[in-house]
């Protein structure tokens, strides 16, 4: 389940009385524990300053109800930034808690609808979110999360039956249950898989499965999804070297291809997003994919929210829509025609000729000067 939480004030908060629930921070790490009296208003005063935020259900229930004039109204707006990171701590613990068995099917598939939701909401900037995640926390739920968020949108874009969409999600969030640690370790990891954690790599399709099975979970689309997200037509896969293996796992290994290229790690750079999803379309543009190709690169876009690119100004920019074409996104500068970053956004028009994009570039290459994801939160579709 995705925990909601809204800032709170001074006037919310105490000295000499029990603290109501947890309270965390804006990246959802658990501050102060519920029950705990605060008895230092210095201390209390420096967190607020930081920010302190409640899940929103304890806010209405207990805040709500408080009946002070103080009291501030919760304004819930879309922020994919800040839910991503609520997110990914939520699906972190979701996951262990899946190895450990005390994490329940009904648990997964509330949070896959959640995010199916959310995807709906405004899939763009759930995209964007994905590819300007530089956290290095959380990696293995990081890389699931946007895995599922892709996987959301192309099985809709699909027409696929809602409760196929569904499990594909599911198998998207679960599929590396068999390797939640060695993952961590690997985006940090410059030297050869050493031959423990080859085999590791080559079981954990199926040890995933068997931790689903663990839980409960019988259906048949997730189970073979999580069991096949690394097949590949004519038996080029594994670890069953399928020849012909299930759409709905090639549509989840088209995903986390995508995102693991998009990925820095410690032996290789990335690749920008339109780097990848023109690599896709010509390796796999033509074959028995060709379909789930198309409709990523439809979705997507050439320049896909989130990626930054040249124009023909010399100005960086961030893609935040697509545009009337797909060589004419909807962009704002990051930095000035000299490199210098910019305070606030400008929208450039990539349709005209002295901002024409020219090429693209990966975000570590990129000084941006403003908090880019007002770009979404302002500019929301719904």
């Amino acid at each position: 389940m995705i925990i909601e939480t809204c800032r709170l004030n001074s006037s919310h908060l105490q000295l000499g009385l029990p603290l109501p629930g947890d309270l965390y921070d804006e990246n959802g790490k658990m501050l102060l524990a519920k029950g705990l009296i605060p008895n230092s208003q210095s201390q209390l005063d420096k967190l607020l300053e930081r920010g302190l935020y409640v899940e929103i259900s304890l806010f209405e229930s207990y805040f709500g109800r408080s009946g002070s004039s103080k009291t501030t109204s919760v304004q819930k707006k879309f922020d994919p930034f800040l839910l991503r990171r609520t997110m990914k701590l939520s699906l972190n613990r979701l996951l262990y808690g899946v190895m450990r068995g005390s994490a329940s099917m009904a648990q997964l598939i509330e949070f896959a609808e959640d995010l199916q939701g959310y995807a709906e909401t405004d899939g763009d900037a759930m995209i964007a979110a994905c590819l300007l995640d530089r956290e290095e926390e959380s990696r293995a739920a990081a890389h699931s999360l946007s895995c599922a968020i892709l996987c959301a949108l192309l099985a809709k874009r699909l027409h696929w039956p809602d409760a196929c969409q569904r499990s594909v999600v599911c198998a998207a969030l679960t599929m590396n249950l068999g390797m939640l640690d060695l993952q961590q370790r690997l985006s940090h990891q410059a030297s050869p898989l050493a031959p423990a954690q080859l085999e590791l790599v080559h079981a954990h399709p199926d040890a995933a499965v068997a931790a689903l099975q663990g839980i409960a979970v019988d259906d048949s689309i997730w189970l073979e999804c999580v069991r096949q997200h690394h097949e590949k037509a004519e038996g080029k896969g594994y670890p069953r070297q399928l020849a012909a293996p299930a759409d709905e796992g090639q549509l989840l290994r088209l995903a986390d291809v995508f995102f693991a290229r998009a990925s820095a790690r410690s032996d290789r750079s990335p690749l920008t997003p339109t780097q990848i999803v023109r690599a896709l379309f010509v390796e796999e543009g033509q074959g028995a994919c060709a379909a789930l190709v198309t409709a990523m690169v439809k979705t997507l876009g050439v320049y896909p929210p989130g990626c930054f690119v040249k124009l023909a100004s010399g100005e960086v920019a961030v893609v935040f829509r697509c545009g009337d074409s797909p060589t004419t996104p909807v962009v704002a500068s990051v930095t000035n025609a000299s490199g210098a970053p910019t305070m606030q956004p400008v929208r450039r028009d990539t349709s005209r000729e002295a901002y024409v994009v020219v090429g693209t570039m990966v975000p570590d290459k990129v000084s941006v000067g403003y908090d880019l994801a007002k770009l979404w939160v302002s500019n929301a579709k719904n």
